[in-house]
């Protein structure tokens, strides 16, 4: 019986671990830095991820993000 507790101990203390602590946080990277890689990182102009990074609000994204905002302003219909 003394080793199904310990299993049990072991299980919980793994499912308590953060996960963050495994990985690492991304980087932040300013608009402008961002448009200057805009061919390379999301296939695009940069003055298309200038307006689409703008029009988000913010001063820094990290690349994920940015390419989630990117997309979406592609995406969108003209009127």
């Amino acid at each position: 019986m003394a080793k199904e507790t310990k299993n049990v101990e072991t299980i919980e203390t793994a499912q308590n671990r953060s996960p963050s602590a495994k990985v690492p946080k991304e980087s932040v990277y300013k608009v402008e830095e961002l448009a200057a890689n805009a061919k390379t990182v999301f296939g695009t102009r940069p003055e298309c991820v200038t307006a689409a990074l703008r029009e988000g609000g913010r001063e820094v994204y990290t690349v994920s993000e940015a390419k989630t905002v990117v997309q979406k302003f592609l995406k969108k219909e003209v009127k």
